[in-house]
């Protein structure tokens, strides 16, 4: 499988992950049906998903729920922020994150 990068684009990551969902049902031997009902979600949520269609951020989790890939995410999204010292040790300047005022 292809992988992804940050040049990807957004179509691009959205049919990646489509492609190894769909092989992840397949490999678990799901059919889309079986896969839509364990998750709670339309057949046809399964199939916008496994073709790179925008699908709701909730819909994606209930599916990789249903799929035991839940926890995978937790690479992704790990609950550490980076400290001042870590930030700084890299060169870096640590900004506030708000709208300045106008």
């Amino acid at each position: 499988m292809p992988s992804i990068r940050n040049s990807s684009t957004g179509d691009e990551i959205a049919a990646e992950i489509g492609a190894r969902l769909r092989a992840k049902r397949m490999e678990r031997n799901l059919t889309i049906a079986a896969l839509a009902e364990r998750a709670g979600v339309g057949h046809n949520r399964i199939g916008d998903i496994e073709a790179g269609r925008d699908v709701r951020v909730s819909t994606l989790v209930k599916v990789m729920r249903a799929l035991s890939m839940v926890s995978n995410l937790e690479a992704a999204f790990p609950d550490t922020l980076p400290s001042s010292e870590a930030i700084n040790s890299r060169g870096e300047v640590r900004q506030r994150a708000y709208m300045p005022k106008e």
